[in-house]
């Protein structure tokens, strides 16, 4: 009986961490689109973050962790066993990744290179998405980008 009103307890606790926590992030991604409306001269400066807040919004919060997996193939120009994905885009109108000290995700360049993005815990990395590319009639930037760890 102990263990069980110490694990309710626990469990109660850490949602309500993780509930601070999402709030927290969805508040500061309406302020990224919303200076971003402003950048893109969008007739009102909540057409997107409105987006996010709609009851009927199917914005995920979602956690990924990838562990080294040396059962995965070898990458050909690094010889490194990988897990992550591969080359894409996001649907998103904007992603907003936490790197927790982990290394592993690159982007695109124009000239066909990979150029990695240093870990930062102090950081939130935001990537465009192609929602917003198809919103903005592609006024800005699409970036490729790959996550794998090592």
């Amino acid at each position: 009986m102990i263990y069980d009103a110490f694990q309710e307890s626990f469990v109660k606790s850490c949602r309500c961490v993780v509930n601070d926590y999402v709030i927290a992030v969805k508040k500061m991604t309406c302020e990224i689109l919303e200076l971003l409306a402003d950048e893109l001269k969008l007739q009102s400066r909540d057409t997107l973050s409105k987006m996010l807040l709609d009851e009927q919004s199917d914005s995920v919060f979602r956690v990924n962790y990838y562990p080294p997996c040396p059962e995965l193939q070898e990458h050909e120009t690094k010889g490194k066993k990988l897990i992550g994905f591969g080359e894409h885009t996001d649907p998103q109108i904007i992603s907003v990744l936490r790197s927790n000290n982990t290394s592993g995700l690159e982007i695109l360049l124009k000239d066909g290179s990979w150029m990695p993005v240093p870990p930062d815990s102090n950081s939130f990395f935001i990537n465009v998405g192609d929602s917003l590319q198809v919103h903005t009639c592609f006024k800005n930037v699409q970036v490729v980008k790959a996550m794998c760890t090592s």
